[in-house]
């Protein structure tokens, strides 16, 4: 694998492995470009030298998935032979799904147009089939830079302590679109939660001061990332308590939070839980379009994986308040393959679920 070859290069090795170093790259070229083979001196820069990423993100500028492209962009490039430079270009629209049917239909298949998405596009052909023009199944995952744990939240005068609470009586929540419409209505549909959604806020600062103000009780489906980033004083002071968890693991920091899976019934509530909540193990990913050669994809996932663990990219996350949390591509490949296993009869239950939460 090229990987391990690069990694042999740089070591003492001799010949040997600076032999198949080159003809790994070579065997890359001639992929990518059979008319302009490298000579072996060339080679030892890989592909991408002298050529330019474009790394588009599927939102506006200044929100949460711009936050992690940007930070990746400024510094992926050492970790990628040749050290192309990676430029962010913003193609906001319709949840990233505008930016997903670029990369799918019209990006180069070359590795040169790499995205950062919305990581709900993993199920959006099975919720909205007439939106979509792509398979995720067929994107090119690269990784993602944070396990998305969501949770429910409610202001220190309410009685709710735990996901009990709200089986038995009613809590008022803010509903500012997305997960925070969605969740509750699901739990409501799927367990028979007492969660009542006031929709129409205009977003996530809004429904908390909404909370604040005793307009309403809580706030469900909001990131634990954003509740630490933008509420954490309220935390510290107590003044706000989380009573559940969303996603296929229980988050390692609220080890005592009740999990909405322990409250599943039976195998199609978990299925259920599982198309819902999935992609949450991949809150922030990138991925490169269909047809991009193996050894390329290679490359880019090692590249990312390198970014996440360089010291220099951490500190800066943690200056910015960015978690990271890591999936691999391969991972989120064999999630998606999971996903879209669901029996139809699940897929239908939950598409009901979403299309009442707009």
């Amino acid at each position: 694998m090229i990987r391990s070859s690069i990694v042999g290069a740089r070591g003492a090795g001799a010949g040997g492995t600076r032999l198949r170093l080159v003809t790994s790259l070579l065997s890359l070229a001639c992929i990518l470009s059979p008319s302009a083979l490298l000579v072996p001196a060339e080679a030892a820069d890989a592909y991408f030298k002298d050529k330019q990423i474009r790394l588009i993100v599927g939102s506006a500028p200044g929100g949460g998935y711009d936050a992690y492209g940007r930070l990746l962009a400024q510094y992926m490039k050492p970790h990628i032979p040749g050290n192309p430079n990676v430029i962010v270009q913003n193609m906001p629209g319709a949840g990233s799904l505008v930016a997903a049917n670029y990369i799918y239909n019209v990006a180069p298949k070359d590795g040169t147009v790499i995205g950062a998405v919305n990581a709900m596009l993993a199920t959006d052909p099975l919720v909205y089939p007439d939106r979509v023009k792509f398979d995720p199944r067929q994107f090119r995952w690269l990784g993602s830079a944070l396990r998305e744990n969501h949770v429910g939240v409610v202001w220190h005068l309410t009685r709710v302590k735990s996901f009990e609470d709200v089986l038995k009586n009613e809590l008022i929540v803010a509903g500012t679109g997305g997960a925070t419409n969605f969740y509750p209505l699901f739990v409501d549909a799927i367990l028979g939660a007492k969660i009542k959604m006031i929709p129409g806020y205009q977003g996530t600062k809004q429904g908390m001061l909404a909370m604040e103000r005793g307009e309403v009780g809580g706030n469900v489906g909001i990131t634990w990332a954003s509740v630490k980033a933008t509420n954490g004083s309220w935390l510290r002071e107590e003044k706000i308590r989380v009573f559940v968890q969303f996603g296929m693991k229980k988050h390692p920091e609220l080890p005592d939070v009740s999990w909405i899976y322990d409250y599943a019934r039976n195998d199609d509530d978990r299925a259920a839980m599982d198309l819902a909540f999935g992609n949450s193990e991949f809150g922030r990913p990138f991925i490169a379009p269909p047809g991009v050669p193996d050894e390329v994809v290679e490359i880019l996932r090692n590249a990312f994986e390198d970014t996440m663990g360089d010291p220099e990219f951490r500190s800066e996350a943690d200056k910015r308040q960015l978690d990271l949390e890591i999936t691999r591509g391969s991972e989120i490949q064999s999630l998606i393959e999971k996903i879209y296993k669901t029996s139809p009869t699940v897929v239908e239950r939950v598409k009901k679920i979403v299309q009442s939460a707009e």
